[in-house]
């Protein structure tokens, strides 16, 4: 029972910063994304649903990114938290070793290798094709790509169109003439100053026009009926967009039992160098989770004379440049310049075999710090420039004085 309090202990001082880590990090990156979305449809035009939906297919990939990130800072920020505040000095007192203390990290540690490999494996290919998809809808049903100012276009329908001119991204019109055939067999002829093309939920185009003429000529006669107004809505049917390609034609979208099959089974639209990078890609990238408390637990425990916010940064740097080398091995396995073993696996076995001893070094010398060199000449090189800094600025303000 004792264990078991500790067990939750522990995972409660992890849980939080990585919850809180997850929370931050996620609304960090979709509100990102959505800038750049509502760029897009501000220049192309569109209903708020759609970037909905566009998000939403972006958060398993920014998930499979967060997660890691999160399960490191949870457990660099808990281990220094009861580093600093002497409750990992009476654990240990007690007899807890840092190897029993780690059991519910690992254990947490494991299921989310199974998220993330759900995430990174099966999820992520179906919502990055569902979000190409979807771009590719608003970019190639825009108004904009289909009618030209001053130029006869005939694809809304049948419809005749000629637009004097045209700004805001296609939505506002002036000098505007449409010509259509009713379903009585009527010429229609529609002539206005000004017009505003908005979307209906469905993408579909609603041309209002404003201050015009609407007029009627019956074929074969002299008769015509014309009618003054001051709005007028006209449905209009949108330029139907090519079919978005079928998924599968990007090593990205399948998922991973597709990977495999095309490993051994390569189709012609792929390369199997893609399909080797994106393999082990993922999987080194999954398989890496299970290290990460295994290096922040070292640096967390690390002496009290280091600053927080510097062992943080420092544990940070560490990760992004991991994830870094693994993003360019897999550049360099899809190019055909390195093999999977060397450019993704080599640095795998890298991070987990110094993950693992700078752990044993911390978990068999109770009081001892592994990084403390690496610490303390940071620390002295960050002081120096300081110290620098603060010299040459009074200098530099009489230079600006005189």
């Amino acid at each position: 029972m004792k264990f078991l309090r500790i067990d939750l202990y522990i995972l409660k001082r992890v849980a939080l910063p990585l919850l809180a880590t997850v929370g931050v990090a996620m609304a960090a990156l979709l509100l990102e994304r959505l800038i750049r979305l509502l760029d897009l449809f501000a220049n192309r035009g569109g209903p708020m649903n759609i970037v909905i939906k566009m998000l939403a297919n972006l958060v398993p990939h920014y998930l499979g990114i967060a997660v890691p990130a999160a399960l490191f800072v949870g457990v660099l920020y808990a281990s220094m938290r009861l580093s600093s505040d002497s409750e990992l000095d009476a654990m240990r007192a007690s007899g807890l070793s840092l190897r029993r203390l780690m059991a519910p990290i690992l254990a947490l540690s494991v299921v989310l290798v199974i998220v993330s490999g759900y995430l990174i494996g099966f999820l992520q290919p179906y919502t990055r094709f569902g979000y190409r998809a979807l771009v590719h809808l608003v970019v190639e049903t825009a108004w904009d790509s289909a009618i030209e100012r001053g130029a006869f276009f005939t694809g809304f329908g049948g419809k005749t169109i000629l637009i004097g001119d045209i700004s805001e991204g296609g939505r506002k019109l002036s000098q505007i003439f449409v010509k259509e055939v009713d379903e009585n067999g009527q010429d229609l002829v529609i002539t206005a100053e000004t017009g505003q093309l908005d979307r209906g939920r469905d993408l579909t185009l609603i041309l209002t026009l404003y201050n015009g003429v609407r007029t009627e000529v019956t074929p074969g006669t002299d008769q015509a009926e014309a009618v003054e107004f001051t709005e007028l809505k006209l449905p209009m049917e949108s330029v139907t967009p090519e079919p978005f390609r079928n998924r599968g034609e990007r090593e990205s979208e399948l998922d991973f039992v597709e990977l495999i099959q095309a490993y051994f089974n390569t189709p012609p639209t792929l390369h199997i160098e893609d399909i080797k990078a994106e393999l082990n890609s993922r999987l080194v990238r999954t398989v890496s989770i299970i290290f990460l408390p295994l290096l922040a637990m070292p640096i967390g425990v690390s002496s009290r004379r280091t600053s927080k916010g510097l062992r943080l940064l420092v544990g940070i740097l560490f990760l992004v440049a991991y994830f870094q080398i693994l993003q360019f091995g897999r550049d360099a396995v899809g190019s055909a310049i390195l093999g999977p073993l060397v450019a993704l696996w080599l640095p795998f076995a890298i991070f987990g075999s110094v993950s693992l001893w700078l752990f044993h070094l911390a978990n068999s010398r109770p009081g001892a710090d592994p990084l403390a060199h690496v610490f303390e000449s940071i620390s002295d090189g960050s002081d120096w420039v300081v110290a620098k800094l603060r010299r040459l600025w009074p200098r530099r303000k009489r230079e600006i004085a005189e």
